[in-house]
């Protein structure tokens, strides 16, 4: 007979079991694709056993083998980095097949070993405790507590905060609680004022200023990594110093996500990591934030969304235990990290799983939703949500500019609509901003190769590194698609000559009653807008569903001929310039 406990459980453990029979008869947890074994990915293990235990889950003996065996190989793999005074767990940056980094790999380790200390340092020896005591501070002291400042991306620095949070907890240094606690106001000072982060702050970023966007996959990162460092160096989240920022964040997380538990996949600063236009490999930190930010502060929209997520995470877990990024699909195809990345990273779902428990006991998920239309705009994101009885949707302003990997690929517009009464999309996208439904596209000027090299030429050399990558997991004619990839979406798209209302950077949104307006134009791939192209778009929510109102107010473009008007849609009408339709 299930238990209270089982639905949340459940698939984490299937996880983690996935994870177990991966370890060889030496002990070592090796990846399969990439050969490797990921030190900071199996550190997610050690945390997902020692929560499953705490909460009675499974063979508690075999749980606390498995974790004390790959905390001391992880403890093993701590090293000096030559001659420096810092000391990092190994494999990090030294291999590029692990497709990750000092910081990264650090704050997992470092916290794993503190969670495993927590959980069972009475049944360790001495020489056992002081190893890995010596390994989750050393390393903190060393490196985190610097990287933490350091480093460049907000969910880098946030991680870094974990394994500090977890060292302060084993040594008691307070310069580790200091860390942890300015370490937290600089990630939050990173903060878009609407709580949305950018994925790499532009005045941080030498690289592609589409790496500055917004990003749905990594926003909660920075969010949860917050809250757990706060908690573990004994500091109150819902203080004066942390409480608005923090639920700035979460309601802009919270309202990235449809209703079925999918998040808008098109709002995305690194999207060649992803293979569909949407995913929930980043699920488990959004559930954690979730519902930690859902019994913080007794919010109900948090504790909808927290639930919601869990449950598409789950139903992308395999029976073997192996975590989806997303289901197969026409035009989808495998995302950039391996099933070993999304199974380490299931350690946060399993910490979600108190709260989860909490709010399914309060009930406050159940609160019902309040009715009527609602328009909600994150001025900084360039991004509004609108919604009613019928539908949700998202409408996208202006963004920085992009290329074929770097920043968001579609804006000035619809970027996504999901009926509420059944769950179904109703505007076909895709991960390639190639459908032109609810889009003004034509043909304008010439193909240009040098436009097409302008924007991706650096993308072209990094398909070079990336087929490396594939040729050591999935063989040569994965390698080989790597530069192809690139070559076709980036090269030749981007020397198109096709210009769409999609690819604007400048359209900023504006308030309207019930909705959103933008003036735009078309664009080629990259941005750059087509004169005499000018038109009018606004989107508003009333009791029927969407209204979408398109005018031309500049240019010869043609609502019939221009203009691909969605398949799902009702009460179409065109007169002279304009068109409108509806969505729900």
């Amino acid at each position: 007979m299930a238990t209270p406990l089982e639905p949340w459980s459940e698939p984490v453990e299937r996880v983690l079991h996935g994870m177990m029979r991966q370890v060889s008869g030496a002990g070592i947890l090796m990846c399969p694709e990439h050969s490797i074994e990921h030190t900071g990915k199996n550190a997610g293990a050690v945390v997902m056993a020692c929560e499953l235990a705490g909460l009675g889950v499974g063979d508690g003996e075999r749980l606390f083998e498995f974790a004390k065996q790959q905390s001391l190989r992880i403890a093993g793999r701590l090293e000096r980095e030559g001659e420096s005074t810092c000391w990092t767990f190994r494999p990090g940056r030294h291999d590029p097949f692990n497709c990750s980094n000092n910081v990264i790999d650090g704050g997992a380790c470092s916290d794993a070993l503190g969670a495993f200390l927590e959980s069972f340092a009475d049944r360790l020896s001495l020489a056992e405790r002081t190893l890995l005591e010596r390994a989750c501070v050393l390393h903190a002291q060393t490196y985190l507590r610097y990287a933490a400042f350091d480093k460049g991306i907000p969910a880098q620095r946030a991680w870094a905060l974990t394994g500090v949070a977890q060292a302060y907890r084993q040594s008691k240094h307070e310069v580790l609680r200091y860390a942890a606690l300015e370490g937290a106001r600089e990630v939050m000072e990173l903060m878009h004022g609407d709580g949305s982060y950018p994925y790499h702050p532009l005045h941080e970023n030498p690289g592609h200023p589409g790496a500055s966007d917004v990003s749905a996959f990594y926003q909660s990162r920075p969010t949860a990594f917050t809250m757990f460092a706060l908690q573990a160096v004994g500091e109150d989240s819902t203080g004066p110093a942390w409480a608005e920022p923090l639920r700035k964040q979460l309601r802009f997380l919270a309202l990235l996500y449809g209703p079925k538990g999918i998040k808008l996949g098109g709002i995305e600063a690194k999207p060649w990591y992803h293979g569909a236009e949407y995913e929930v490999a980043s699920h488990p930190f959004d559930v954690f934030a979730l519902a930690r930010g859902a019994r913080l502060f007794a919010d109900a929209q948090l504790a909808r969304a927290a639930v919601n997520s869990f449950r598409a995470w789950a139903s992308h877990v395999d029976a073997e235990g192996l975590p989806q990024s997303h289901k197969p699909g026409e035009g989808r195809h495998e995302s950039y990290q391996c099933v070993t990345f999304w199974a380490g990273h299931s350690q946060w779902m399993a910490r979600a799983i108190k709260d989860l428990l909490w709010i399914e006991r309060e009930g406050l998920a159940g609160t019902p939703e309040i009715g009527g239309p609602a328009v909600v705009l994150f001025e900084d994101a360039q991004l509004a949500r609108l919604e009613n009885d019928r539908v949700v949707a998202w409408v996208r302003g202006s963004k920085p500019v992009n290329n074929l990997n770097h920043g968001s690929r579609r804006g000035g517009g619809l970027l996504r609509v999901v009926s509420k009464l059944t769950g179904d999309e109703l505007l076909a996208r895709d991960a390639l901003a190639l459908g032109d439904e609810a889009e003004w596209t034509r043909r304008v000027g010439i193909v240009s190769l040098f436009r097409g090299w302008i924007l991706n030429r650096e993308e072209i050399r990094f398909s070079i590194w990336k087929a490396r990558n594939a040729m050591r997991t999935r063989g040569v004619w994965a390698a080989g698609g790597e530069p192809c990839f690139v070559l076709k979406h980036g090269l030749l798209g981007g020397a198109s000559n096709k210009a769409s209302t999609a690819f604007a950077c400048a359209a900023k949104l504006e308030a309207v009653p019930m909705g959103v307006r933008l003036r735009t134009r078309l664009a080629h791939r990259g941005g750059n807008p087509v004169s005499d192209s000018r038109v009018q778009r606004e989107y508003t929510v009333d009791g029927q569903g969407l209204l979408v109102r398109e005018t031309v107010r500049e240019g010869s473009l043609v609502p019939g001929k221009d203009y691909v008007v969605p398949l799902l849609a009702e009460d179409v009408s065109t007169q002279g310039a304009g068109l409108s339709f509806r969505l729900g």
